[in-house]
């Protein structure tokens, strides 16, 4: 069964061991073959002092577990091509083939690369000519062996790739770093270890090798370990040995237990199958593909029990790190969720006191002083300083509010979604919202048992479509009805500025943001309804419920004025039909 494995992280500091296993014994009576390059003596890099004697370490390390192995150190492009060529003539069907490689590695274009010693990279029309693709690696070793295992310790610092970044444009998404692009595996089973979390710069070591592949040798050999506990041990020692700031992490698709010392090969609990379809792998392919931690956390619940468990908490610990949660504005959006009346703000006021930060009053007011009392505790806690007591901060404090649910919301920011990858880990009426509205981006969450969703529209677009995009889906655009709701509808758009358009106009900023499915034909303060017919029983308006006499039908969207251009947004304002904006808010009962 052919697979796909994709990874979307942009920090090489990476270890990656693909498998291709199957329920049979791993190796029978396969040869173990292996090809270990190091390379510290770069022409325009510099040199990586640790990075040879990691491989010749490794080498040696191999070679006690039973392995053949070809030891290659300072290769230019042309060398480390002539090595793979050797070493995949040699490999045969019923092999376990093994690639060690230490060195400077970097991504192009959605492509990743090895980088031969003699590389200059002067621009990106080098990178063919003077790197190695990762790609013809892993295809040559999974097309002759049983058993492929590729390891990379390829994440310290590049300057290549530094250089190279500078001159290649759109660098966020296509330019030369030393992170790695989405990658294929064809193996039926995978495992994948990386070097360190993304946005981690692995350590080249100070005593003579990197605290990874000390750790990997020192954790791998052991006589009846599985690799998957192995692997385990590998993350503890490398946190302990860099106090946190190196953590490795893997992920897994094996599905038998695989012992590097040959020592025994059993066979794993066999998945949950139906029709001969392994469900979990199934699962576990559309999760990649979606890649939230709402998604990962439905995995967990229905495959928690499966040899793809460790890689979905992975992936949400990987996702926690690199979330939008942790910005400022989503800062606010927590604050404002979780001190959503003046007795919580003022209880707040009253923790920072206690712990030695003066805010000035404690009357629920946040002023400038409550901002720096909130920033220079969040400093010495060592958290995000952001100046908003968001729930990291909050939890902080021992604020017993101070605990939101992350998982009722999709993701921070709106996307385009695929139906059928979520079918299986969604609810039927998330799966429905997202067929109907596809291909609209959008973000989602429940509040009080109904479903909202926040779509994003990029060309503009006015109410009465928003209202019959929606009512075709089977829904309306969102009625208010409490301060809470507002808040959780209000949290849906404000982690993504694109919902919310900008400008200064008569001496003051002003956002504006999606809209409501709230109207008023005759212009008076009375006149307003929600598209149910629902009479208006809360208001968050901007100013006072705007009211003009004569007027044409006014609809309303969240606005704000008189605020800094990234501010917080959840007040309302009218708006007239004939000024498009940027999206709308979506509710299904």
């Amino acid at each position: 069964m052919n697979w796909r494995v994709k990874l979307l992280w942009l920090v090489l500091c990476a270890l990656i061991v693909p498998f291709t296993t199957g329920n049979a014994p791993a190796e029978g009576n396969g040869k173990r073959l292996a090809l270990v390059i190091g390379m510290s003596n770069y022409v325009l890099a510099g040199t990586l002092p640790n990075a040879s004697r990691d491989a010749e370490a490794f080498n040696t390390f191999l070679k006690d577990q039973g392995f053949e192995t070809n030891l290659v150190l300072n290769a230019d492009r042309r060398g480390l091509a002539g090595a793979l060529s050797n070493f995949s003539r040699k490999i045969g069907p019923d092999d376990t083939a093994l690639f060690y490689y230490a060195g400077h590695g970097m991504q192009l274009r959605g492509e990743n690369f090895l980088v031969g010693t003699d590389a200059r990279l002067e621009s990106e029309f080098d990178v063919p000519a003077e790197t190695m693709p990762l790609s013809e690696i892993m295809n040559a070793l999974e097309q002759r062996a049983k058993i492929s295992l590729i390891f990379l310790d390829a994440c310290r610092n590049n300057p290549l790739a530094d250089r190279l970044n500078r001159d290649v444009a759109g660098t966020s998404r296509g330019g030369a770093t030393r992170g790695l692009a989405p990658i294929e595996t064809q193996g039926a089973g995978t495992l994948v270890a990386f070097a360190a979390a993304p946005g981690q710069v692995a350590a080249d070591g100070t005593d003579g090798h990197s605290p990874f592949t000390r750790a990997l040798i020192a954790n791998l050999s052991g006589p009846g370990i599985e690799i998957g506990t192995a692997f385990k041990r590998v993350i503890r020692e490398v946190r302990s040995a860099t106090g946190g700031k190196q953590s490795p992490q893997i992920l897994s698709s094996l599905d038998l237990e695989f012992y590097l010392d040959g020592s025994a090969t059993l066979e794993a609990p066999r998945p949950l199958k139906v029709d001969n379809v392994d469900i979990a792998a199934l699962d576990f392919n559309k999760a990649m593909r979606v890649d939230t931690a709402r998604t990962w956390k439905r995995f967990i619940a229905k495959h928690g029990e499966s040899s793809y468990a460790d890689a979905a908490r992975q992936s949400i610990q990987r996702l926690g790190k690199s979330d939008d949660f942790r910005s400022s504005l989503a800062a606010m959006a927590q604050e404002q969720k979780m001190l959503d009346s003046k007795d919580k703000r003022a209880a707040a006021q009253q923790a920072l006191q206690s712990k030695g930060f003066d805010t000035g009053a404690t009357d629920g007011a946040f002023g400038g002083q409550t901002r720096r009392a909130v920033t220079a505790f969040q400093a010495a806690r060592g958290l995000k300083q952001s100046g908003f007591l968001d729930q990291e901060t909050g939890a902080s404090l021992g604020l017993t509010f101070a605990r939101i649910d992350q998982d009722i919301l999709s993701a921070t920011s709106a996307r385009r979604y695929d139906a059928t990858d979520l079918e299986g880990l969604e609810d039927e009426p998330v799966i429905a919202m997202v067929r109907c509205l596809s291909p609209l981006p959008l973000t989602y969450g429940t509040f009080a048992r109904h479903l909202y969703a926040a779509v994003y529209d990029g060309q503009q677009v006015g109410w009465q479509e928003a209202k019959a995009i929606v009512e075709r889906c089977g829904g309306h655009l969102a009625t208010i009805d409490s301060s809470d709701e507002n808040t959780f509808v209000a949290s849906l758009v404000n982690t993504d500025d694109r919902f919310f358009s900008s400008s200064f106009e008569g001496g003051e900023h002003r956002r504006v943001g999606p809209w409501l499915g709230l109207s008023n034909e005759n212009g008076s303060a009375e006149g307003w309804r929600w598209t149910t017919g629902a009479a208006v029983t809360f208001g968050r308006w901007f100013r006072r419920p705007p009211e003009k006499a004569g007027a044409a039908t006014l609809y309303a969207a969240y606005r704000a004025n008189k605020v800094p251009l990234a501010a917080y947004v959840d007040t309302w304002e009218a708006r007239d039909p004939s000024r498009p904006v940027s999206g709308f808010i979506a509710e299904f009962e």
